[in-house]
């Protein structure tokens, strides 16, 4: 029970830490909050290893902010596998398309061409949705603690 205590505490103290810095950034509420929902939608897509600064030159360009952007992007890695999995699933039910993946036959192009169409409709649709569950409430927290903070 004491390593659960002690990994619970770690993550709790991670997400504060993120928390915080996202609520330091300085900048109008709107476009932090944008830049977090950008940089969370993005970890939707296959672009594992650049997606960070992907995240931070796309913000910069939409005038957003772009360090809320790579923060959000970097802070979500540990969910990219389940927002892989998400992806098909969505994709899989909106499209109606499935595919049966044998075990043991080494993935061929055909298999990973039909598993493409089902991720990357999944992906958009999940991005989409990401993008809305979280710039609104960021937006909202921001506005209200920087108008408790300065009346």
């Amino acid at each position: 029970m004491r390593i659960k205590e002690k990994i619970l505490c770690w993550k709790n103290k991670i997400v504060v830490e993120y928390y915080h810095k996202i609520m330091v950034l300085p900048g109008a509420p709107h476009k932090i909050a944008h830049g977090v929902a950008l940089g969370t939608a993005l970890d939707f897509f296959p672009i594992p290893f650049i997606s960070i600064p992907v995240a931070y030159l796309l913000a910069r360009c939409l005038k957003v902010n772009g360090v809320a952007a790579a923060l959000a992007a970097a802070f979500f890695k540990w969910a990219v596998p389940f927002f892989y999995i998400l992806n098909y699933l969505v994709g899989n039910a909106v499209t109606g398309c499935s595919v049966a993946v044998e075990t043991g036959t080494g993935g061929s192009l055909p298999t990973l061409k039909q598993l493409s169409y089902p991720f990357f409709v999944g992906a958009a649709i999940n991005a989409a949705a990401a993008w809305l569950l979280i710039y609104f409430p960021v937006r909202r927290i921001l506005e209200m603690r920087r108008t408790t903070k300065h009346p």
